[in-house]
């Protein structure tokens, strides 16, 4: 996990990230988590314009960090620009799509079938039932996987797969599928189906329909101005990754800083103490109130109902609960935005671009105290790096660790400033 943050006025967007990484694998004695301190997820997208990234959860696609893709599109980018952050977005996209080198084909494929494999077998893998007979498993097998095409089916296609695409590989692999299923068939006999043409496809499907949970997915926030912007903007996506030569992305989120917005304030991951300093209280807060409304209420209404000598249940009860709830829960809400986060939004408004640096900057720090004082896991830490971004200045960096000392590597800046001159 991680923490970011997202500052904007209309002087400046700025944004500000943890160091953190998690990395977890399988051993002989289970999962093993390992915590680094060292990832950078704030990256500059051109060298030309004021537009940078920020990016969150999977640090890399199809096992290529996520650090290369970006310098690689960037160098690939040159100059060019265009007029709104959306349309940087769209470039970004398309050059993992048409990016051979990064992604080659069979790359792609062999990561795809390896999750299809898993997840088909996941779903049909149980632990043997001495009461059974092989029969009844392999119906109880048969049986899951029919019920699991169903749900598959009427799952939606998630953004840039259409059925046309994703019904033509499945007809290109799945004799691939076949031929590993058909070699493990005997070692897991009792748990495979009947018909491993259907199992195949449905591993394939798998991938298909959810392929962020198949496959990783990675947060994108696209910061900046396009050369038609006034004041900066962000787009918040969230990338699946490559699936079958098609970049599947949802878009989450868009913000822009406009004449009647004066100031933004948001996080990314995770965001309890940003959320408690904007709005009063965090989510895990506010969801707890909300269960807590739930029951008391519940229990409220039985006990008005027996105090006026009703007997039975309550008519209605929890359609009464919900409503009560779900109004108190707008009050709660309403009154944080009016005593917290709009007084903050008014004074963020007008924050010079240094004091909005050091707002995002203690946002993490505190996020990363609350992790490392509440919880025995370390997945926000180390350096924050913090990022400007104006409309005249371009990307500046008001706080950024190297892996090398700077003032060791003269070269490496006379490099830089040629490639830029």
């Amino acid at each position: 996990m991680t923490a970011e943050v997202c500052l904007m006025n209309r002087l400046a967007i700025v944004l500000a990230a943890d160091s953190a990484t998690t990395v977890t694998h399988w051993t002989e004695r289970g999962n093993e988590e390992r915590y680094f301190k060292g990832a950078n997820k704030i990256f500059q997208l051109s060298d030309h314009h004021p537009v940078g990234l920020m990016i969150f959860d999977s640090a890399d696609i199809l096992r290529v960090p996520w650090e290369i893709v970006v310098k690689a599109f960037r160098h690939e980018l040159g100059k060019k620009s265009f007029n709104t952050l959306g349309e940087y977005a769209s470039e970004f996209f398309s050059f993992l799509e048409q990016s051979a080198r990064l992604f080659p084909a069979e790359i792609q494929r062999s990561i795809f079938l390896e999750a299809a494999r898993s997840a088909a077998l996941r779903l049909t893998i149980r632990p043997d039932d001495p009461t059974q007979t092989p029969e009844q498993r392999l119906a109880e097998s048969d049986a899951r996987v029919a019920a699991r095409r169903i749900e598959v089916d009427a799952m939606p296609t998630p953004p840039n797969l259409d059925a046309e695409h994703i019904y033509a590989t499945v007809g290109l692999w799945r004799d691939d599928m076949l031929k590993l299923f058909e070699e493990w068939r005997d070692a897991f006999s009792s748990s495979f189906p009947s018909d491993l043409e259907k199992f195949a496809e449905l591993g394939l499907l798998e991938i298909f329909k959810d392929p962020g949970r198949q496959l990783g997915a990675t947060g994108l926030v696209f910061a900046g101005f396009g050369d038609h912007d006034v004041f900066p903007a962000f787009v918040e996506y969230r990338s699946c990754g490559l699936v079958a030569g098609k970049h599947v992305a949802e878009h989450k989120k868009q913000v822009a800083i406009t004449h009647e917005t004066p100031a933004w304030l948001d996080s990314f991951a995770q965001t309890d103490m940003s959320d408690t300093f904007s709005l009063g209280l965090s989510r895990d807060v506010y969801i707890s109130i909300m269960s807590t409304l739930t029951s008391g209420l519940r229990v409220f209404a039985r006990q008005v109902f027996e105090a006026t000598g009703q007997q039975g249940d309550v008519p209605n009860l929890q359609q009464l609960v919900n409503t009560a709830r779900d109004a108190m829960g707008d009050s709660i809400m309403e009154e944080a935005r009016r005593e917290h986060a709009m007084p903050l939004r008014r004074v963020l408004g007008v924050l010079p671009v240094d004091e909005m640096a050091d707002l995002a900057e203690t946002l993490i720090n505190l996020q990363s105290l609350k992790e490392k004082v509440t919880k025995n896991s370390e997945t926000v830490g180390g350096p924050v790096d913090v990022a400007i971004i104006t409309k005249n200045e371009g990307l500046l960096w008001a706080k950024r660790k190297h892996f090398f000392d700077i003032g060791l590597n003269s070269r490496f800046a006379l490099r830089q400033q040629a490639r830029l001159g």
